[in-house]
């Protein structure tokens, strides 16, 4: 190697250990994972901070009690990994549950980014053939 190549190597070199900091990208937030039998929802987007995961495929539970409810940020990410659908449903204020469905997480659903207005304001979420007026009066 001619001293004008090893010059232009090791002046290479240098300015890629000394700039290696900046050019080294921050590491990325690890999603949770989510075993193949449960239904795992996420306060996050990316499967970040998840609240809440079952095995169960009919229930019901109040989403406030795991911080995914609108006074929190609601569901940002999901994935379901159960054999059965899971239902969000809306409690409409007077003692009474809307009767159609808020929103649908099939088996095998999964997003990274949900926070559309039915997953963010959901109240419950039942999974199978659940309705929450049989659960919750």
């Amino acid at each position: 190697m001619n001293l004008r190549r090893k010059l232009a190597v090791s002046i290479s070199a240098l300015a890629l250990t000394i700039g290696g900091g900046v050019l080294t990208a921050p590491p990325a937030a690890a999603d949770e994972p989510c075993a193949s039998n449960k239904l795992c929802l996420y306060r996050s987007t990316l499967y970040r901070t998840m609240e809440f995961e079952t095995i169960n495929t009919h229930n019901c539970w109040w989403l406030g009690d795991y911080n995914l409810d609108m006074h929190w940020s609601g569901i940002q990410s999901y994935r379901n990994n159960l054999s059965v659908k899971a239902t969000l449903w809306n409690y409409n204020g007077v003692q009474e549950w809307d009767t159609t469905a808020y929103a649908t997480i099939s088996p095998g659903g999964k997003s990274s980014d949900s926070g559309t207005f039915r997953f963010t304001n959901s109240e419950a979420v039942c999974t199978g053939t659940a309705k929450p007026w049989d659960y919750f009066g």
